[in-house]
């Protein structure tokens, strides 16, 4: 600063730094922002948001105006496919070949920003009334963009209301299972509590701001974040967000290599029915005994242990419920305060009983072939770590 209170900044041109003020800058700044702005302007032909004109200004501050023209995520957008436009953000995330952490960051901000006003069309008012026969129809993971076309409130019903409560459900703002196809007292909870966490007014009425903010909280959970970069192959545990059976979300769990490429593949489940709530390790709720998935975490994989001896399929571990079955590979804790003791196991009271499916939190297959596939890929490819994403932060 100098004695007029005039703050200056280094800039540097071709190589040598020169000095500007803080005024300047920020006159160079309007400038270009100005000018990006006018290219989105230019570019887009369709109705868009205030926060969607917000991301798309930063995406090109960021990129460039011929980046956006020429991009699927402009072509999506003129097509008024919003849904589509608005996962392209994802795919600039990379410099020299690598993904850039910073530039994950950026993408997410960017795409949350995007999505914050809904999309065009969204708003329409509710009907009078709703005459639909109530009733219950098992959990499926709704789409992106959320088909609801209209404002929902305590009363309403339709498929709209089922949706809704299933996307609640999947974050956690719901009990698991099957799911209403009407807006009851306790969709209006869920829906309260949602908007309190996301800042919104609390009112209990899914309008076109909280549909925006639902629909960017799922894509922002479903998101899969980057793994860090290992010397040999390792384990990656991801949802699906589809059901297995028996009430148990479908899970994926997949081989990777040092330079990031998927090896081999298993649908795998993890917790028991009625507790498929994913956590963090440090989430209150996430305690011992609660039978849910084992929490968001890197953990460390030791080795095969056989209740008989190796490859004997027919031997079982001695367990109070007789859950684990001929082997399992536990998972050392990382950290003392860890929930439990997880590992992989095969759910081998419903393979081979057909009752009890699931687990307190470990990773099951749900059939022998499938555990004999596991068991030869943890030999083939002897990985030590594995990555639990379930798209939490």
């Amino acid at each position: 600063m100098d004695g007029m209170g005039v703050a200056y900044l280094p800039v540097q041109f071709f190589g040598s730094t020169s000095i500007i003020s803080k005024a300047d800058a920020e006159r160079w700044l309007n400038v270009e922002v100005d000018e990006k702005a006018k290219s989105v302007t230019s570019l887009c032909k369709v109705e868009i948001t205030q926060g969607m004109f917000d991301a798309l200004v930063s995406f090109t501050f960021n990129l460039g105006a011929g980046a956006l023209e020429g991009s699927t995520l402009l072509r999506k957008l003129n097509a008024k496919d919003y849904e589509g436009a608005a996962r392209e953000f994802d795919r600039w995330i990379h410099g020299a070949g690598k993904v850039l952490p910073g530039l994950v960051i950026r993408r997410d901000k960017e795409e949350a920003l995007f999505r914050r006003d809904g999309f065009p069309g969204d708003d329409v008012e509710i009907p009078a009334s709703d005459n639909v026969a109530s009733q219950d129809k098992p959990y499926v993971a709704p789409e992106l963009p959320l088909k609801i076309s209209r404002t929902l409130k305590e009363g309403s019903a339709g498929e709209d209301c089922y949706i809704l409560n299933c996307a609640l459900a999947e974050l956690g703002f719901l009990a698991t299972g099957d799911q209403p196809n009407r807006y009851s007292t306790a969709t209006k909870g869920a829906v309260s509590w949602f908007q309190s966490k996301s800042s919104l007014k609390a009112d209990g009425i899914f309008g076109p701001r909280t549909k925006a903010a639902l629909a960017a909280a799922i894509a922002k959970s479903r998101k899969r974040q980057p793994d860090p970069m290992l010397d040999r192959a390792y384990c990656r545990l991801t949802r699906r967000h589809t059901t297995a059976h028996e009430g148990l979300e479908s899970l994926l769990l997949e081989f990777i290599s040092p330079q990031g490429n998927v090896l081999d593949s298993l649908r795998v489940v993890s917790g028991a029915p009625g507790a498929q709530k994913f956590r963090l390790p440090d989430d209150p709720k996430s305690f011992p005994g609660n039978l849910e998935p084992l929490p968001q975490a890197r953990y460390t994989i030791a080795d095969i242990d056989w209740a008989g001896g190796k490859d004997d399929y027919n031997t079982v571990h001695f367990h109070e419920n007789n859950g684990i079955g001929p082997v399992f590979v536990p998972f050392i804790k990382t950290r003392p305060d860890d929930r439990g003791a997880f590992g992989f196991h095969v759910d081998w009271n419903y393979v081979v009983e057909g009752h009890s499916p699931g687990s307190a939190g470990c990773v099951c297959t749900t059939s022998i072939d499938d555990l004999k596939k596991l068991v030869r890929l943890l030999r083939l490819y002897d990985p030590r770590d594995i990555f639990v994403n379930w798209g939490l932060l």
